[in-house]
Formats: structure tokens, C-alpha cells, sequence
């Protein structure tokens, strides 16, 4: 069994979208503990969103059920033609490698629309990507298209390139009722 890590760490002053609040990390020495906080905009880093983000019913982040977050995953990319069994899809574009470079946020690949209607037909529970937005720059529809079916979505994950074809994928985000939450997710695979 191997446990790959997704994640991307959530640092002071890492890349935020644009328009984002900054991410502030801020460590007290108090006699005997440490004490840090942390000021940030829940779309920071690796994070979930949930439907409520898109104004779509009231589906927060502490309302899609724990089953919900933990599957099946398969692999896509913004080719992919038929749709692998499996009940998390995750997109692998190659985009993270420019992560903390300005371009990130840039010109990214998103998911094809046509691509996205076939995962609502497929009946995923969710959608991961290694790039800043499952949509095209300066577009929405497939935010509002996944959201809409009550398929979460994450976004800025990592290692892509470590994880095979399918594995066992799991979504840990933050019990805390809002629109988004920054989140842990890992692969198990054989």
C-alpha cells in the first residue's frame, strides 16, 4: 500500500487567485506553548468547493456527507473520451508544475465543457484538479454545471503524475459551514 499526498501546504504569503485575500500565518510564543493563526479566504490552496459557492441551494462544506468524499478515483485529462469506472475524478493536466510561478493563475486548462457533462452522466461525486479552477480563465459554466449536480470540486492539488490510473481517494476538508474549506486529500493505492 502506497499513500500519496495531494495536497498543497498552506504557507504565509503563498499564490492566492487573483483577487483572493492573502494568506497570513502568524506564531505567538506564550510561555510554555506556541499559539499560531492563520487569516485566510477559504479558496486558498488545496480546497474544496461545494455547491454553495455557485448560490446553488445550501449545500456547505458541512453538509456533503463524509461518504461523499471518500472513493474510487480515476484519472482524466481534458482529452479524455470515455469515462474510466470510478466515482472521483481527477484531473491531471500538468499545470501544477507552475505552481508559485505567475503564469499559474494564468491561462490554465481547465475542463471542457462536453467532458464535465459526461462526469455528471457518469454520476461522480467529485472533481479534483491540479490547476487553479476546473473552468477555462474568465469562465464559469463548469463551476456551475458540477456544483449544480451536487458534485463538489477541489482544486490545487499535487502529484498528480505519482498516482495510477485508479486508486482510493480521500477528501478531508474542514467541518465549517461555508461555501469552501481548505482540505487534505491523499491517495491509497495498491
Amino acid at each position: 500500500m502506497k499513500i500519496i499526498d495531494l495536497t498543497r501546504r498552506i504557507e504565509d504569503s503563498m499564490p492566492v487567485f487573483p483577487g483572493d485575500p492573502p494568506v497570513r500565518i502568524r506564531t505567538v510564543e506564550d510561555g510554555d506553548y506556541i499559539n499560531s493563526e492563520i487569516e485566510t479566504g477559504l479558496h486558498a490552496g488545496t480546497h474544496i468547493d461545494a455547491p454553495a459557492h455557485v448560490h446553488y441551494g445550501d449545500e456547505t462544506v458541512d453538509r456533503i456527507g463524509l461518504e461523499r468524499l471518500i472513493g474510487d478515483g480515476f484519472l482524466i485529462s481534458p482529452k479524455t473520451v470515455k469515462i474510466p469506472d470510478g466515482d472521483i475524478a481527477v484531473l491531471k493536466t500538468g499545470w501544477t508544475s507552475k505552481w508559485g510561478l505567475e503564469e499559474y493563475f494564468k491561462d490554465y486548462r481547465g475542463i471542457p465543457l462536453c467532458l464535465a457533462e459526461k462526469l455528471v452522466d457518469h454520476g461522480v461525486k467529485g472533481v479534483c484538479t491540479d490547476g487553479p479552477s476546473v473552468d477555462m480563465p474568465g469562465e464559469t459554466a463548469v463551476h456551475r454545471l458540477l456544483l449544480e449536480n451536487g458534485i463538489w470540486i477541489v482544486e490545487n492539488i499535487r502529484n498528480t503524475d505519482m498516482v495510477p490510473k485508479t486508486f482510493r481517494i480521500f477528501v478531508v476538508p474542514l467541518n465549517v459551514m461555508a461555501e469552501a474549506s481548505p482540505a487534505r486529500v491523499f491517495a491509497i493505492t495498491d
